[in-house]
């Protein structure tokens, strides 16, 4: 890996980091800073307790963050400290892939919580030199 993909993997992996410490800290602002809010984006999940979900552009996928930050709204700073393993990234000019392993913390909140191992996947796009998430898969295997 060169430098430059190198540190262009690293930003990459600072969205999702900034993303991730964003929604657990409940920072609407922050979190939404981190997407591309246009219709195009995708968001497609499943866990046990609340089955498949899918969310398809910016202002459904906002609304429902911005209800899940307001009904939880207390910080949860030990779940953003997720660990992360098996990341593979790929980068082009203008798109990244990022696929990994994620293992949370239980943080008791039933209607965010993802506690243990997870599979991960997301797409960036980088628009005017900044990367910006517009898909975010997971799959929650748990425990």
């Amino acid at each position: 890996m060169t430098n430059s993909q190198h540190d262009e993997a690293q930003n990459v992996m600072d969205v999702i980091t900034a993303e991730t410490t964003a929604f657990w800290m409940k920072d609407y602002q922050a979190w939404a800073d981190c997407w591309l809010q246009t219709p195009a984006i995708r968001m497609a999940g499943w866990w046990a307790r609340g089955g498949i979900r899918i969310t398809e552009g910016w202002e459904s996928l906002s609304d429902q963050i911005r209800r899940l930050m307001k009904s939880n709204p207390i910080p949860q700073p030990q779940a953003a400290q997720v660990r992360r393993e098996h990341v593979h990234i790929r980068t082009s000019e203008h798109m990244a892939w990022v696929t990994f392993e994620q293992y949370g913390a239980d943080t008791n909140e039933p209607d965010m919580d993802m506690p243990g191992l997870s599979h991960e996947t997301r797409i960036l796009e980088k628009h005017d030199g900044h990367w910006k998430l517009v898909y975010g898969g997971w799959l929650l295997a748990g425990e």
